[in-house]
């Protein structure tokens, strides 16, 4: 066995110099032939301390993969993690895997220098650490590529010295020229494709029809085995025609000889999963075409005969069934798909995005967005909110340079100022002029300049749509694509050598106008001002800790070191839970008061529009952050205001003495509610629900708090829409509120995406009459031993009553993150969850099939599931649990 019969890709490499003492290496890794893979493993050898051997987390889900790779049905748990601790100084590091014979293979070898500053964090500076870890690396290594692919069968320094990539320029034709010799043009597409590929192959088709051929899109259909003359036939996104469509038609001898006369279009950046499914039938090829001169050099590479055919502007871009409005109310719009890289980067800037008005729309990848995708917005619809944006800003999907020719094309034809990190291929647009560049970090700085520059941002926009307009048409590229394998194939037919690199024209030196002047000097006094928040930032976090007490609940106060000791616990809790319910049923029957109410004066008969409701158990240590934000909210433009219910659950820690001194000093009307016992977090909200007098309750745990303009946004939202729930982005955070983890809620309000698995939190603003009309919160579940899913199932009550549910995108709130939560110990008991929750929303989920997972669980469990269903309302099953 050889590492050749491995496919595996690295997300990214360190730098070869490094400030950090911990270094991440994530990625995929998967056996061509499926064969099993026992482990992953990191070696990290240097001349100072003996080798240290790290093992890799492992089975990671990796939807792209699977997508990418139907046949293996390991490739969507191919994922890995590996966390490397270097020495101080030079240090070899090698990655091996333990094949199916449980023998060690070496896949990648690479030196690092590191130069720790682990001293700073451990005399209590870890953002400063942080900060100049991050400032080093940029300052003395860069913002180089580092990656590493098994696909290319060739070292990076080979694939440069062979095929120069100055040397791609884009194959563009004079405007008005009109010789040629092909005069039909079929696209292929398949209607499972994802909407932005159909769009792209509208694109083309009427390019090439204004480009006088005769040009048809055609979907779901098999092309010709063999192709008339003066006729090409191009397949539009290989992957996912081949993948989705053509293999369920027809053999792979049968695809691979159809696949002769056909083109294949690559819409997909190099160093990705799809680009390396593409190069599965590429070879079989008539030839390769890319929209990207990155994509055209990457094919080169591999040997393959590659066409540039870009993408440009055509009335299309900007067509929209809504009026454009006279002013663009929206600062900032962000339109793409979700990955780790641009979540970081929201969640880093959350405070930046919260107090502007922005559109933050992620869509989920791994499957094709279809017209029934609610994140991915209808091109018209899309269309018509880049005409109210100021600015479309863009961040990578990856850290590769890929400038996304499309999202740049329809910000311009929409007339949106483009701001994107720094980028490669955007000739023959000029940065400065057409769009804005800066690094990833100075983004946010950019964008408040040309927010504030009104007049500079408008002289981009229109030199831009002026430009793409004249310069860069869809008729004008098609044209010079079609001359262009003209030339090619009449060499091709006179015996000459088809040599794909003369076919370039000569070489260009990029183009770029320098940023303004206040705004570049700016940008070069922020690593000072970083340095400075930094250090204020650990210097209070400093004497915050000297006066802290540590947080206690009875949910974190226990370690558990096994799954006995878990399941004991949680049978424990259990017990407890059901003999407070009890006795509190028993209370009310009585006649006892079960709760005590205090009210400060604000609390008069004035009715405010929205009641928060925030529920409270031991978080003394996190109450006061999260009233004072509510404190901080804008409530001018709601009507009657908010006021705050809080739900003191029987707290023993001076939780309660923490709401009474807030409400106390409070502007709004502040109702406290004691209670008796503690029967868990449903039932405090279901009482606060009941005690609250607006027609709106927003839902606020104690650790939690929010921006000063979320209930201000989402009460307009919520009574624009005449919904049931209105929700958006969360920011996670753990321990400090600036220490940024990443997002929740980020995909719009999707039933068949709810159905698969929870991705919205209980933060959010409800109807407080429909939301008591469905039930409220279920308190069953605390009963049968499973912690932190009633949001969850209030959701799916949500969606079984078809109610109307609102997103917000843009990030209004922040979601503490703990090291240990009781949903991840009830997740011991997965099988009989699900098993209760397929009982009880059965219809739901007939109504919206599921695809891979179903209530957050693989198929695979559901299926096992599904069997045993009779069992599935019955208590937490002890030996069941242990047996797993």
């Amino acid at each position: 066995m050889v590492v050749a019969d491995y496919a595996f890709r690295f997300d990214a490499l360190p730098e070869r110099v490094t400030f950090s003492k911990q270094i991440k290496i994530s990625g995929w890794l998967l056996h061509r032939r499926g064969l099993p893979i026992h482990g992953i493993r990191g070696i990290v050898r240097s001349v100072l301390r003996r080798r240290s051997i790290f093992r890799a987390r492992r089975k990671r889900s990796r939807p792209l993969i699977a997508a990418a790779y139907p046949d293996l049905p390991e490739a969507g748990q191919s994922g890995f993690l590996l966390v490397l601790e270097l020495p101080l100084g030079r240090s070899e590091i090698t990655i091996q895997v333990q094949d199916d014979r449980k023998i060690w293979r070496t896949i990648f070898v690479t030196d690092i220098w590191a130069f720790p500053l682990t001293l700073l964090g451990r005399i209590g500076l870890p953002r400063v650490e942080r900060f100049l870890s991050t400032y080093f690396a940029q300052l003395f290594v860069g913002n180089r590529q580092n990656t590493a692919s098994s696909v290319n069968p060739h070292s990076l320094s080979q694939i440069e010295g062979s095929l120069p990539r100055e040397r791609l320029q884009s194959f563009r034709g004079e405007p008005g020229s009109t010789q040629r010799d092909l005069g039909a043009v079929h696209l292929f597409v398949t209607s499972k494709s994802n909407l932005f590929i159909r769009e792209i192959a509208d694109l083309l088709c009427a390019g090439f029809r204004d480009a006088g051929c005769e040009a048809q899109l055609l979907i779901d259909q098999i092309p010709a085995e063999k192709t008339e003359e003066g006729k090409i036939q191009i397949v539009v996104t290989p992957h996912e025609f081949f993948n989705l469509f053509l293999r369920d038609k027809l053999p792979w001898e049968k695809m691979q000889r159809l696949t002769n006369h056909l083109f294949l279009l690559g819409t997909e950046q190099p160093e990705s999963e799809w680009f390396d499914s593409n190069l599965v039938v590429a070879p079989h090829a008539r030839a390769m075409l890319d929209i990207h001169l990155s994509g055209v050099a990457a094919y080169r590479a591999h040997s393959l005969p590659c066409f540039h055919l870009p993408l440009g502007y055509h009335p299309l871009l900007e067509q929209s069934d809504i009026p454009a409005k006279s002013k663009r109310d929206l600062d900032i719009c962000v339109l793409a798909a979700m990955t780790d890289r641009r979540e970081e980067f929201i969640a880093a800037n959350a405070d930046f995005f919260a107090a502007r008005n922005c559109h933050i729309r992620f869509v989920p990848i791994g499957f094709a967005k279809t017209e029934e995708t609610r994140s991915y917005l209808p091109i018209p619809q899309r269309n018509a909110l880049l005409q109210r944006a100021k600015i479309l800003l863009n961040v990578h999907y990856s850290d590769l340079r890929y400038f996304e020719w499309h999202r740049a094309l329809i910000a311009m034809a929409n007339r949106c100022c483009l701001i994107s990190e720094t980028c490669e291929g955007f000739e023959p647009l000029v940065p400065g002029k057409h769009f804005v560049m800066a690094k990833a970090d100075d983004l946010t700085t950019c964008c408040e300049y040309y927010l504030e520059h009104e007049d500079e941002r408008k002289a981009i926009t229109a030199a831009a749509y002026d430009f793409i307009c004249e310069r860069v048409t869809q008729k004008d590229n098609c044209r010079a694509f079609l001359q262009q394998i003209e030339t090619v194939f009449r060499r091709q037919s006179d015996g000459a050598d088809s040599n794909f690199d003369r076919e370039a024209n000569p070489e260009q030196a990029f183009a770029t106008e320098p940023l303004p002047d206040a705004l570049a000097k700016h940008l070069s006094r922020r690593p000072t001002a970083l340095f400075v928040s930094a250090l204020r930032e650990d210097l209070s976090h400093i004497f915050q800790r000297a006066n802290q007490k540590p947080a206690a609940t009875d949910e974190r106060s226990t370690d558990p070191v096994s799954t006995a000791h878990r399941i004991t616990m949680l049978r424990d809790m259990r017990r407890g839970y059901i003999e407070r319910f009890g006795a509190q049923q028993k209370a009310q029957q009585s006649g006892d008061a079960i709760f005590r109410l205090l009210e400060n004066t604000g609390f008069n008969d004035t009715a405010p529009a929205i009641s928060a409701i925030v529920t409270l158990y031991n978080y003394s240590s996190y109450v006061r952050q999260c009233l004072e934000s509510l404190e901080d909210s804008k409530t001018e433009a709601i009507p009657g205001g908010i006021e705050a219910v809080i739900v003191n659950d029987a707290s023993t820690d001076d939780s309660l003495k923490q709401a009474i001194a807030w409400q106390q000093i409070s502007r709004h009307p502040v109702r406290i509610v004691d209670k008796r016992l503690n029967t868990g977090l449903a039932d405090a909200r279901n009482l606060g629900l009941q005690l609250a007098r607006a027609p709106y309750a927003f839902i606020l745990d104690a650790d939690n708090m929010v921006f000063p303009r979320a209930l201000e946004q989402l009460h307009a939202t919520i009574v624009r829409d005449n919904s049931a729930a209105a929700y958006s982005m969360l920011c996670r955070f753990q321990s400090a509120h600036n220490n940024r983890e990443g997002l929740l809620s980020y995909f719009d309000w999707d039933p068949q995406m709810l159905v698969e698995f929870p991705y919205i939190d209980a933060m959010a603003l409800f109807d407080r009459e429909q939301l008591i009309k469905i039930g409220g919160y279920d308190t069953e579940l605390y009963k049968l031993g499973w912690f932190g899913w009633e949001d969850y199932d209030l959701w799916l009550r949500i969606a079984e009553a078809k109610l109307h549910v609102s997103f917000l995108p843009n990030v209004l709130c922040l979601y503490r993150h703990h090291e240990r939560a009781m949903s991840i110990t009830t997740n011991l008991f997965e099988r009989e969850l699900v098993a209760h929750l397929i009982e009880r929303y059965r219809s739901l989920i007939e109504t919206y099939p599921p695809k891979r997972r179903i209530l957050g669980v693989n198929r695979s469990v559901f299926e096992q599931t599904t069997k045993t269903s009779s069992n599935a309302c019955k208590p937490v099953d002890v030996h069941m649990a242990q047996s797993r």
